[in-house]
């Protein structure tokens, strides 16, 4: 009968005491994806979990590979601008001229409702 009263008051604290969230920022997807290879492109797309708050979303590219030289020094591409979405789930980087054949790597990060700031990164190729 005690033991039964203890599981019945631990349960019921389980209840009251609030549960603390512990999802993080994630990129779910991207365009281009991950490891995909594509033609040129003006444009790449991240799509993340949760809203993220816009003053810690940041985003770079740098080409890692290019035709003849596939293990290269990183190549910061510059000159391109980054515009979260309106349910700000999304993230979009809009380059001012298309993308070099090559392979690029993306690093992202940013951060939800937690604060949590999340970075990630993928890579792709243009043929």
């Amino acid at each position: 009968m005690r033991l039964t009263s203890l599981a019945l008051a631990a349960a019921a604290l389980g209840l009251i005491v609030p549960q603390v969230a512990s999802a993080h920022t994630q990129l779910v997807s991207s365009t281009p994806t991950a490891n995909a290879t594509v033609g040129a492109l003006t444009k790449i797309e991240l799509r993340f979990n949760e809203a993220v708050i816009g003053a810690t979303a940041r985003a770079e590219i740098a080409m890692t590979g290019m035709p003849g030289m596939a293990n290269h020094a990183p190549m910061p591409i510059t000159g391109f601008t980054a515009q979260l979405g309106k349910d700000r789930k999304s993230m979009t980087l809009l380059l001012r001229r298309p993308l070099a054949a090559g392979t690029y790597r993306v690093t992202w990060s940013a951060a939800g409702a937690d604060t949590h700031r999340m970075d990630g990164n993928f890579s792709f190729t243009v043929r």
